[in-house]
């Protein structure tokens, strides 16, 4: 699902406001953003077969828990930092994630940064 930022009071994992017109993917809506956003496309999934990973490959996208040095990892969305200075076994964990885990995780994350 395709969504636009309308409003402020969306933080990301730097801690940094989300600026207004910032356009960005989600898995599913983003209802404790209710009211600071409208979605452009994606809205009704029902009936439809999503495709993961078109081109083999990485998924654009996709949460991971990397190694960005010093002992420390980050989950990022490809090159988008969400989450940063995790331990080496909470990143082990967070990868062993299901997608909707990973992403209800980093969603929990920001609601409780900002």
């Amino acid at each position: 699902m395709r969504i636009q930022i309308t409003a402020g009071g969306i933080f990301g994992a730097d801690g940094q406001e989300v600026p207004i017109g910032t356009e960005m993917t989600v898995k599913e809506e983003p209802k404790g953003w209710a009211g600071r956003y409208t979605v452009l496309s994606g809205g009704d999934a029902k009936g439809k077969k999503g495709v993961n990973n078109p081109a083999g490959g990485d998924a654009k996208g996709a949460l991971k828990a990397e190694h960005h040095g010093g002992g420390k990892f980050n989950i990022t969305a490809g090159e988008e930092v969400l989450l940063s200075g995790l331990s080496k076994a909470d990143a082990d964990a967070f990868n062993a994630l299901s997608d909707d885990d990973k992403a209800a995780f980093v969603a929990e994350a920001a609601e409780k940064k900002g």
